[in-house]
């Protein structure tokens, strides 16, 4: 019987804040739907979500800073800036009401936190040095 290697914890921090950056993502574009079909009260939650959005990517930078340094792969930081980026423009474009280019940037922001959700999870993100142990 072949088993898993552990994953390493840094990858199991980042794999999920991704989730949970990927689950605020999409329930931002429902709070959006809300308050443009008429609920005009999920305005100010689809504010607060903005931020609790932005503190989550700050924590993967991190998270995949760290596991950069213990022999991770590069590209989470990369994506995680990628994701900072995007959400940065996308409060800017909320404050001055830049509405088009606003949910442009929203649905480039679902997008991108679902791959970087999903490449997290893929078989490969398992260090080589990790071997599955194999068991008679």
């Amino acid at each position: 019987m072949v088993t898993s290697p552990p994953r390493p914890r840094l990858l199991v921090a980042l794999q999920t804040e991704a989730t949970v950056l990927m689950s605020l993502a999409i329930g931002q574009a429902g709070l959006a739907a809300g308050f443009l079909g008429g609920q005009g009260g999920l305005r100010p939650v689809h504010g607060v979500n903005a931020y609790a959005l932005l503190a989550v990517t700050v924590a993967i930078i991190l998270t995949a800073v760290a596991h950069r340094r213990s022999g991770g792969p590069r590209w989470p930081v990369l994506a995680g800036a990628i994701l900072l980026v995007v959400e940065t423009l996308q409060l800017t474009l909320a404050r001055f009401d830049v509405v088009g280019l606003h949910i442009f940037c929203g649905v480039l922001f679902v997008v991108l936190a679902t791959l970087l959700t999903s490449y997290l999870f893929r078989p490969g993100n398992v260090s080589s040095t990790a071997r599955p142990a194999v068991r008679g």
